[in-house]
């Protein structure tokens, strides 16, 4: 629970923000969060059906290059997912 002088400043702060920023308040007010970009959702899943699908052809034919091809572009697809997380 917040003392009564937290809830003094976080009442100041939000006054503060509707009227620098009534946009922003509002959206903060509604809890909804952003939208990703279609576009990036788009190529992420691109690249985790192609790093799947190089890898199950690495295996059906027995290549080491598109396996490690493969392996490589899940490595990509995981490190993309993960630099997701610092971004709104």
């Amino acid at each position: 629970m917040l003392s009564h002088h937290d809830r003094q400043e976080l009442e100041k702060i939000e006054r503060w923000f509707e009227l620098t920023e009534p946009a922003l308040a509002a959206r903060l007010r509604s809890g909804r969060p952003a939208q990703p970009p279609l576009l990036r959702l788009a190529l992420l899943l691109s690249l985790d059906i192609t790093a799947g699908m190089l890898m199950l052809l690495g295996i059906v034919v027995s290549s080491p290059s598109l396996l490690l091809t493969g392996m490589i572009t899940v490595t990509a697809a995981v490190i993309a997912h993960l630099s997701r997380f610092g971004r709104p």
